[in-house]
């Protein structure tokens, strides 16, 4: 691009309306920009869970447009303007042809409505770009028009933002095709697109006019080709061109996208992203068929999309870019493969839409076959990741190591429109707050009714509805029992439209309770399987199970119910094969799962299941139909084995041999990385081949396409590279130990042999297939010609031991073992699990250290056969005895304490108990505990294993009482009223003369005579949230008549609460509210009765203050607190300041016989 010049004006930071010919950012308030992630981890940017920023994928009910299209748009605070060529709108869900209102290709909406507004000027021809005036007072259309509103105007226009008139006075004029870009600086608007002149002066597909007039700016730019999009760079400094050219003012370094000072219209040589973006030729058959279609901005940044109809030589980037404002320079690159439309930035997450085909070099879906296209796009601002490696093709740019942002699960189902003939979807995006706005020919969203125009946002108005997608007869599991008492439940993992975690759950018919609950990642492309053995159902039952999945706003679905037969045996070949610890392990035919793991074969359409197969097999075959899509594949990408054994039996008649299996780095068949391949010439012969330093491959001399069952076994281990063809060894090359690493699928039937030794003509396999299992070792010679022997009927030995254990020594005896028939068993081998083996039909071993071991037994009879079980062997060893530890922390009289701290080094801690240091205890791992009065308590812990080993410790806990807002222990006699209390000042006595309210033996004291109510407060600083506490006695009995006696809080003018113990006639105590004479709850208080002369203790709490919440307990003094309040009532009523608090009695009217009521102490302190 020439030398580059140091700008040595300052860029300033500027808020401006941004607008392309498919991008309109309108007058919001950009927010803060991410920051530039300068050092992207090295990694593929990991696809993230919708959060609260992104919108969610359910579209919201908008105007639509009635058989046409929206090409561009702006917002103006609410109002969405929408520019395209249409002759109508249409309402919200409306179907075609109904519900239409004329507008004359622009209209405007209510973003937070989705309603039609009246605006409604009349264009008669297309409009491609749309900008608003800094000040919102006016939008600026461009497009290919002569007429606006009956006036002369030609392909620029100004109208009234809110009246739809044309402003007078701006009357500028542009010869060409058309104007498909606008922006705006100052008094300035900025126009691009595909013409010669403007206000009849030469200009080259650029120009600008004064806003006030329409008189034509010196800014004269030139393009060799279109120019297809426009904003202002947030720096301040420049305007930045987008579109399909291949130089601007001669410089062409400049291919589809620069920067150019915004009043000299001079190159800005010091912007960065041209040197990486390349866009566009400008002669040959390549010539406009590649470009930048749309940009964007906000704060901090530079957003655009490429397109191309052509090679990367001609455009290096279909997908979207980030640069840095000011200095162009690349924040990121997302190289989704698929012409890129519409961008727009909240500042935080920016969308675009697109028709992406594969976008796997970031973390979102590779590519598909047959080739799917999707519609829309979101991702962070910054940087998380670099890109993948792209597969290599003339046609794309491999872009690996660029930083990435991360894509967001947000997928949306769309489609596509023809009205402009592009045949896509969504072709700009605006928006404001949580809303974005997107226009396009799209024809629904969702499946529902939404044409042209459609609304996202971050908090739909009716909520989130949108959830997993798959349910009943397209959600089906399988249950599969092979083994007595065991079933495995496998279904393919749901997925979401704008969340990537679900949660599953398997229940068992006539259960309510979840067998299992997981959380897994899933995507529209990938669905890993979700497997769960139930060791639960009897053997010989019949068992139905149901699949949920859950989404994160609590939307669930249910799958077809299954049912399975719970095994009472299993079949001989299975024992054989889980005897020996397979990794993964597909009977086939009829049992379309991993019984030994939860890795689900996937049967592609070419593969059917088949009623026969191995003599002896399990659940018949699969047969493959010699196409592409006869195949079995492996649904979990996993790391490829250093040492394995991979089996197969398989039966064929082809002449054009084909792929039995290999390990495949790509869910697609023709993967970059292929390996562990077992393979048919045409002639019929087997080929097992590893790259090792280059191909190795061992070939048989006997040809196996006799239509016959065949077993294969290859294998690579530290004895070298081997090859098994029915039970006997065929091939072995001992120097070969190890194999290409990579991650993969393991693949049946079809994948690549490019470059194999002996390769067939076609790849995929004619012929029938069965009881797939891969080993993470080199089986032996024994267990080989086992399968194969069992496979055709012969009977294995059965393996059995039984072990005891006493500290760390272990014993162990396999007399129990079965030879079948006549035959004997030759030879016992013991694995301890720990590193050491053993032979012999009995075997003695010492462990180093306690733990389980997977102590396996391998027997093998007087024909070779082998037998296998392994099982688990606790060794307890000497018990260690916990450690108890804990926490304490204080909060006025409560405290909490935490014994996370505890541990057993040789086991697990089975219970945690409390000794308080006041009498009383608790249980668990964590509690809490409230004393009754302040002081220093020895708190004790004793924890207990699952060994019995106990440990005990102790901590001191010092606890305060809460600071005292008023309190009184009636310490000083008084004989006329109850004087002054230690808290809280004079004491008020409403009802009675103060002869009948005393302070004597360390009680206040109310004389009550029937019918009588006394009422004793303290004016102390208003109480908005009062804690009471108090205790008090009656002196007469039941018999003698009731009382209410309790506590007044919040008592002001506006009126007063009053919660009292109901000391009834009957003998029974209830808890009455009361707000002045309205009763607010009753509680009768059960196993609690009313005595003479007999102390209760009375707790109160007044909180809340839109509403007040009450709550009150009671018990007798000297007892156990009750841990929950018995009373709780609310009130509305605004007595919500607070105010004074007090003690009343009341006695009832029917007494026969006077009474005193004593109160021995009243607190009142401030609620928590």
């Amino acid at each position: 691009m020439g030398n580059k010049r140091v700008l040595k004006r300052a860029r300033k930071t500027v808020i401006a309306t941004v607008v392309g010919a498919l991008v309109v950012s309108g007058l919001v308030s950009f927010g803060g920009g991410a920051a530039v992630a300068a050092d992207a981890p090295p990694t593929l940017p990991p696809l993230l869970q919708r959060d609260d920023n992104v919108v969610t994928s359910d579209p919201i009910p908008t105007v639509q447009i009635d058989n046409g299209y929206v090409w561009a748009q702006t917002t103006i605070g609410s109002t969405v303007y929408a520019v395209g060529k249409f002759d109508n709108a249409r309402e919200p869900k409306a179907k075609p042809g109904t519900a239409l209102t004329a507008r004359s290709n622009v209209l405007a909406y209510d973003i937070n409505t989705g309603a039609l507004l009246p605006f409604a000027p009349t264009v008669n021809g297309v409009i491609k770009a749309v900008a608003a005036s800094p000040d919102g007072s006016r939008i600026y259309i461009g497009g290919s028009f002569n007429k606006v509103n009956g006036k002369d105007r030609w392909n620029i226009a100004a109208i009234d933002a809110k009246t739809g008139e044309l402003v007078p006075g701006f009357i500028p004029s542009i010869g060409g095709s058309g104007v498909y870009a606008l922006a705006t600086s100052g008094t300035s608007v900025y126009a691009g697109g595909l013409f010669s002149q403007a206000n009849g002066t030469a200009r080259k597909n650029l120009s600008a006019f004064n806003t006030a007039n329409g008189a034509l700016l010196p800014w004269a730019p030139q393009t060799d080709q279109q120019v297809d999009a426009l904003v202002m760079d947030p720096a301040g400094i420049d305007t930045i061109i987008g579109g399909r050219f291949s130089q601007i003012n001669g410089d062409t370094g400049l291919r589809g996208i620069g920067a150019v000072d915004k009043v000299t219209g001079a190159v800005d040589t010091a912007w960065e992203l041209p040197d990486t973006v390349k866009n566009g030729v400008g002669t040959g058959p390549s010539a406009g068929k590649s470009g930048i279609f749309g940009l964007a901005t906000d704060a901090t940044g530079v957003y655009g999309t490429g397109w191309a109809y052509a090679n990367a030589d001609v455009a290096n980037l279909e997908g979207t870019f980030a640069a840095e404002a000011g200095t162009g320079k690349v924040r990121w690159i997302a190289d989704c493969l698929g012409d890129h439309y519409g961008v727009y930035s909240t500042g935080k997450v920016i969308y675009t839409t697109s028709h992406t085909h594969a976008c796997g070099t970031m973390g979102l879906h590779p590519e598909q076959s047959p080739r799917t296209h999707r519609y829309s796009e979101a991702f962070t601002a910054d940087a998380r990741g670099t890109l993948g490696t792209q597969p290599a093709t003339p046609q794309y740019k491999d872009w690996a190591g660029t930083p990435a942002p991360s894509p967001y699960v947000w997928t949306p189902d769309w489609a596509v429109g023809t009205t402009t003939g592009l045949g896509q979807a969504g072709l700009s995006i605006t928006g404001t707050g949580n809303m974005i706005s997107i226009g396009g020919e799209f024809r629904s969203v969702n499946n529902g009714q939404f044409e042209g125009l459609v609304r996202f946002s971050t908090t739909p108005p009716e909520g989130p509805k949108d959830g997993p997608r798959l349910s009943g007869e397209k959600w089906v599991p399988t249950a599969t029992s092979l083994v007595p008492g065991r079933v495995k439940v496998t279904i393919p993992a749901n997925w979401d439209r704008d969340d990537l975690t679900l949660t599953y759950e398997l229940r068992r018919a006539g259960s309510t309770t979840p067998l299992f609950t997981t959380k897994m990642d899933s995507t529209w492309w990938n669905l890993p399987a979700v497997t769960f053995e139930d060791t639960t159902a009897p053997a010989g039952s019949q068992q139905q199970y149901t699949f949920t999945a859950t989404d994160s706003n609590g939307h669930t679905v249910s799958s077809k119910t299954t049912t399975a037969t719970v095994a009472e045996s299993t079949p001989a070949y299975s024992n054989a094969v889980l005897a020996d610890g397979p990794e993964l392990y597909y009977p086939l035919g009829t049992v379309a799962q991993d019984v030994a793991g939860t890795n689900s074969p996937i049967l592609r359409s070419g593969a059917t299941p088949q009623s026969s197969g191995v003599p002896k097999g399990v659940a018949g075959a699969t047969a493959l139909d010699g196409t592409v899509t006869g195949r079995v594949d492996t649904t979990t990408k996993v790391a490829a084995p250093s040492s394995f054994s991979a089996e197969l039996w398989f039966q064929t008649s082809t002449t054009s041999g084909g792929l039995l299996f290999d390990f495949q780095s790509s869910a697609t068949v023709l993967s970059k990385n292929f390996d562990r391949t077992v393979y048919m010439s045409d002639d019929g012969r087997l080929n097992f081949g590893v790259y090792n330093d280059g191909t190795k491959v061992l070939t048989t001399a006997t040809a196996y396409n006799d239509n016959r069952w065949h077993h294969v076994v290859a294998s690579v281990s530290p004895d070298g590279m081997k090859l098994f063809i029915d039970g006997k060894l065929d091939g072995h090359l001992p120097g070969v130990t190890k194999a290409q690493d990579y991650n993969g699928f393991w693949k049946i039937g079809n994948g690549n042999l490019t470059g194999w030794a002996n390769a067939p003509k076609t790849t995929p396999l004619l012929g029938n297939v069965d009881e797939f299992a891969v080993y993470p070792y080199g089986l032996t010679a024994g267990q080989i010609k086992t399968h194969y022997s069992v496979g055709n009927g012969s009977t294995a030995p059965v393996a059995a031991y039984t072990a005891t254990a006493t500290g760390l020594d272990a014993a162990f005896d396999a007399s129990s073992s079965v030879p079948p028939g006549s035959t004997t068993i030759a030879e016992y081998r013991w694995d301890f699990g720990d590193g050491s083996t053993a032979a012999g039909k009995t075997a003695a071993h010492t462990y180093a250290a306690p733990g389980t071991y997977e102590v396996k037994l391998t027997v093998t009879d007087s024909q070779g056969l082998v037998g296998s079980i392994k099982k688990p062997v606790v060794i307890q060893g000497a018990n260690v005895a916990p450690t108890a530890s804990f926490a304490l922390s204080a909060s006025a009289l409560t405290i909490t304490a935490d014994a996370s701290a505890s541990s057993d080094s040789d086991g697990t801690i089975k219970s945690y108990s409390w000794n308080w240091g006041d009498g009383t205890t608790g249980e668990g791992a964590a509690a809490n505990h409230t004393y009754a009065t302040a002081g220093t308590r020895t708190v004790t812990l004793t924890v207990t294993d699952d060994l019995g080993g106990v440990a005990t410790t102790t901590r001191e806990a010092i606890v305060t009482a809460p600071a005292a807002l008023a309190s009184d222990e009636f310490e000083q006699p008084s004989t006329r009223g109850w004087g002054y209390a230690i808290v809280g000042g004079a004491w008020k006595i409403a009802g009675g003369t103060t002869t009948t309210t005393t302070v004597a033996d360390g009680f206040g004291k109310l004389n009550l005579a029937a019918g009588d109510t006394r009422h004793a407060t303290l004016n102390t600083p208003s109480i908005p949230s009062p804690a009471l506490e108090t205790t008090f006695r009656l002196d007469q009995a039941p018999a003698a008549g009731g009382a209410y006696i309790g506590v007044i809080a919040r008592d002001s003018t506006a009126g007063k609460y009053l919660v009292r113990a109901w000391l009834r006639p009957d003998g029974t105590i209830w808890l009455v509210a009361h707000r002045d004479g309205t009763v607010l709850a009753t509680q009768a208080v059960s196993g609690l009765a009313f005595a003479a002369n007999t102390s209760y203790t009375l707790k109160v709490t007044v909180t809340g203050t839109a509403q007040a919440s009450i709550k009150a307990k009671i018990w007798a003094t000297g007892t156990t607190e009750p841990t929950d309040w018995q009373l709780k009532a609310t009130d509305n009523t605004p007595l919500q300041p607070g105010g004074g608090v007090g003690l009343s009695g009341n006695r009832s009217g029917s007494s026969t016989a006077a009474a005193i009521v004593s109160f021995d102490s009243f607190r009142v302190t401030a609620a928590e």
